[in-house]
């Protein structure tokens, strides 16, 4: 396998101490922040190496389809005791994480408008395929349920909870580059989040568009999201500052910016976005914004000539 292509998290098992020395040492060499002394980021290093999520954010520095469920249906499993303080304020109030979390209900709700008979939806990259699989299809017949993704533990993962929800059976998974999906006219909607978050390359971002656009039958709908940029990057921030904590939001720029350089650090606007999925010829787009607008999701259609 091109390791290469798993943008959002490696796959090597370099060890925990081995991350933890590489990073500390740099927090080391970049010495004390105006917002973040170096013994506070070492602090934090130590926190982030006594859960598992932690342990693998330092290691991959993003996140695979099992933790991204796992933090997207967190508020469905009521209050957890044995939560450290830093794996709570990641799950709880971490800003990007509630947006995601926001945008995950949105998704669920945006699909399930195309829930039909002999219907054909696909999840790309698929993660553990919870934006499908937690649908309502009672009573609906021949509908299909597609999952691509170019990681095989993610499918192993969908294959797992497809079983859990009774829907073996619709399922069908595919391990594939989101790029080189060589298909046409096949989908009634595709529901795509957590590529172009990974991807700098804009070129790259409205490739990926133009595949989905193809691959979607007329009139077929596509449901995506992207960051939009933080204050810091642009003059143009379309984030709602007055809802975000901002105590939160800096310990978050201290964790995943400057600790771990997360790779998820892809940020586009609107009207960029609106830009690339219409030269590709998508069109009635709407945008629905989380409260924040940290992580916006955009509905887009082919036309049905």
């Amino acid at each position: 396998m091109d390791q290469q292509h798993l943008l959002s998290h490696s796959i090597t098992t370099e060890e925990i101490d081995v991350a933890i020395q590489k990073i500390a040492t740099r927090i080391r060499q970049h010495g004390d922040k105006p917002y973040a002394t170096v013994d506070m980021q070492r602090d934090l290093l130590q926190q982030l190496s006594q859960f598992e999520l932690g342990r693998f954010l330092l290691i991959n520095r993003g996140i695979n389809g099992y933790w991204t469920h796992y933090m997207l249906t967190y508020p469905w499993s009521g209050e957890q005791e044995n939560l450290t303080p830093l794996e709570r304020y990641i799950l709880e109030r971490s800003p990007t994480t509630l947006a995601t979390q926001e945008r995950f209900e949105i998704f669920l709700k945006e699909n399930q408008q195309v829930v039909n008979h002999s219907s054909t939806l696909a999840c790309i990259p698929s993660g553990m395929m919870g934006e499908l699989l937690y649908l309502k299809v009672t009573g609906i017949s021949n509908i299909k349920l597609i999952g691509v993704d170019y990681d095989p533990n993610a499918l192993s993962d969908a294959k797992l909870l497809a079983a859990k929800q009774n829907l073996s059976t619709v399922v069908e998974l595919n391990q594939s580059d989101a790029w080189s999906l060589h298909v046409a006219n096949k989908f009634d909607l595709i529901s795509s989040n957590g590529l172009n978050i990974y991807e700098s390359d804009d070129a790259r971002v409205t490739e990926l568009y133009r595949t989905f656009y193809n691959a979607l039958k007329p009139g077929g709908k596509l449901v995506t999201s992207f960051l939009t940029c933080p204050p810091t990057m642009s003059d143009e921030c379309e984030w709602d500052i007055s809802v975000i904590n901002q105590n939160d939001l800096l310990l978050q720029k201290i964790i995943f910016g400057d600790i771990l350089e997360a790779k998820w650090q892809c940020y586009r606007s609107s009207a960029q976005t609106k830009e690339q999925l219409e030269s590709v010829g998508f069109e009635s787009l709407k945008f629905i914004y989380d409260r924040a607008k940290l992580f916006p999701t955009v509905v887009a259609y082919k036309g049905s000539i």
